[in-house]
C-alpha cells in the first residue's frame, strides 16, 4: 500500500515533460556532518546550491523536495533516520530518482572537510566522489565548482545562475566593552538587477527582538550583561545557535543562490571568539 502511495505521487510530482525525458532524475539529500555538527542554515545551503548547480546545467532533472520528504514519511524514515548509502538510494529510487547526491562535513584539524557522493539507486554503488577541505569561511564557494565536477558539467553562464556570495567586512569591527556582547553582520552583496529587493532583517535574541538591517546593508548589535550560557539567534527566518559562556564575539556571514529562477538568502555563523 505504502508503494502504491508513492507511485501514485512520483506520477504527480514527477511526470516528465519532453525535454525531461532523457533526463537522468537525481535526489538531493541534506547534508551530514561528523566531528562537527553544522547549522541548519549551511545545511541548507549547501544542498541548495548543489540542486541549483545541477539544475542550471541543463542535463539533468531533480527531484521534488516535497516528494523525497513524502517519501521519508511514508517509509518511516526522517533524514536523521537514514544512517548509510543504501538506505538513502532506496529512498531515492522510491522517489523515482535515477542517482541520488549525498554530501558530508567533517571537521578535521580545525578546518572542514567537505565529500560529495552521486550513488546509483539500483546498486547502492558510489559511481564518482568529490572531496576537499577548506576553512570555514570558504565551505560553500566550493560547494558549486564541486558539484560541476561531480557531474562533469561546465560553470553555467551569468544569465543561467547567479554564483553563491560570501559577504566581506565593510568596516572596522568594534571591540566589545566590557559584558557586552558583539553580534556582527557585515554588508553582504546583492546583485543590480535584485537592489530593488532587498531583505529585511529582524533579529531575535531568545525571542526577543534587539535590532533589525538588511541583507545588503548588515548590522552590529550590541548586547550587555548576556547571561553566560548558550542562547538563540534569529536573523530573519534563520536560527543560529551561540554561547555567550564561551565568546563575546559573533560574526554571521550572507549566502545567496538561485534555485529554479528564484532568489534565495541564507545566514550562518562564520567565526565566534573571545576579543579582550
Amino acid at each position: 500500500m505504502k508503494r502504491l502511495s508513492i507511485l501514485l505521487l512520483i506520477l504527480c510530482f514527477a511526470l516528465p515533460t519532453a525535454a525531461q525525458e532523457n533526463k537522468f532524475r537525481i535526489a538531493v539529500f541534506d547534508p551530514t556532518s561528523s566531528g562537527t555538527s553544522i547549522d541548519d542554515g549551511t545545511k541548507i545551503a549547501i544542498r541548495e546550491i548543489i540542486s541549483s548547480t545541477i539544475v542550471n546545467t541543463g542535463k539533468h532533472a531533480i527531484v521534488e523536495r516535497s516528494l523525497l520528504e513524502k517519501v521519508m514519511q511514508e517509509q518511516a524514515f526522517s533524514q536523521s533516520g537514514i544512517v548509510d548509502d543504501s538506505q538513502m538510494a532506496e529512498i531515492g529510487k522510491l522517489a523515482g530518482a535515477n542517482k541520488i547526491v549525498v554530501s558530508v562535513v567533517t571537521l578535521t584539524g580545525g578546518r572542514n572537510m567537505l565529500s560529495v557522493k552521486m550513488i546509483d539507486v539500483k546498486t547502492a554503488n558510489v559511481e564518482r566522489q568529490k572531496v576537499k577541505v577548506v576553512t570555514s569561511g570558504e565551505l560553500l564557494d566550493v560547494v558549486e565548482p564541486m558539484t560541476l565536477n561531480l557531474i562533469d558539467a561546465d560553470a553555467p553562464t551569468e544569465e543561467q545562475v547567479t554564483a553563491t556570495i560570501t559577504s566581506e567586512a565593510s568596516e572596522i569591527v568594534p571591540i566589545p566593552a566590557q559584558n557586552e556582547i558583539l553580534l556582527y553582520l557585515p554588508a553582504g552583496y546583492e546583485p543590480k538587477k535584485e537592489k530593488e529587493r532587498d531583505l529585511p532583517l529582524i533579529v531575535k535574541l531568545d525571542k526577543e527582538v534587539i535590532g533589525s538591517g538588511t541583507l545588503s546593508g548588515g548590522f552590529t548589535l550590541r548586547v550587555k550583561n548576556l547571561a553566560a550560557g548558550e542562547h538563540i539567534v534569529r536573523i530573519g527566518n534563520i536560527k543560529i545557535k551561540i554561547d555567550s559562556s564561551q565568546y563575546n564575539y559573533f560574526e554571521f556571514q550572507i549566502y545567496r543562490w538561485n534555485y529554479l529562477g528564484k532568489a534565495m538568502y541564507g545566514i550562518s555563523l562564520k567565526e565566534q571568539k573571545t576579543i579582550k
